[in-house]
């Protein structure tokens, strides 16, 4: 059980360097410009559907990690 988790903690903390990167990639803020832009519906959605995931994948790997 212990040599399996430990043979999954490299994949698991990679998905969740990823996942941040991705948050962060999603919050930072652009040039001046894009405070200009308006959002298309689309672009909101998909914004969304990124971080909701990455937030999911972290709640996932904390429980991951607990146990």
């Amino acid at each position: 059980m212990a040599s399996s988790l430990l043979r999954q903690l490299p994949r698991v903390v990679r998905q969740l360097e990823q996942d941040v990167e991705t948050v962060i990639d999603v919050l930072r803020p652009g040039p001046l410009g894009i405070i200009e832009h308006k959002f298309t519906v689309q672009e909101v959605k998909e914004a969304e559907s990124i971080v909701e995931k990455a937030v999911a994948n972290w709640k996932r790997n904390e429980l991951f990690q607990r146990k």
